[in-house]
């Protein structure tokens, strides 16, 4: 199986040193977007936007994926 690297970024850069084992792209397609949720979850969210950040190496170091997930909130309705 592909060993896929996952550095995350969420206002702290938090690079992936030990890697997953994925079936291939597709899987960590999958992962990534569950890993974002799980970080969007987990943040405070006190102001009026939140973004956490992924990016995907392959075991040669060659960035393959690049995801981002943004939350926006308006304090009235438009």
């Amino acid at each position: 199986m592909p060993l896929y690297y996952v550095d995350r970024f969420d206002g702290i850069a938090v690079i992936d040193d030990v890697g997953v084992d994925l079936p291939g792209l597709e899987a960590a397609r999958d992962y990534v977007r569950s890993a974002l949720i799980e970080m969007m979850s987990a943040e405070a969210c006190t102001g009026e936007a939140s973004r956490c950040q992924a990016s995907v190496r392959d075991a040669s170091g060659r960035r393959v994926l690049e995801a981002s997930l943004v939350l926006t909130m308006s304090p009235e309705p438009r």
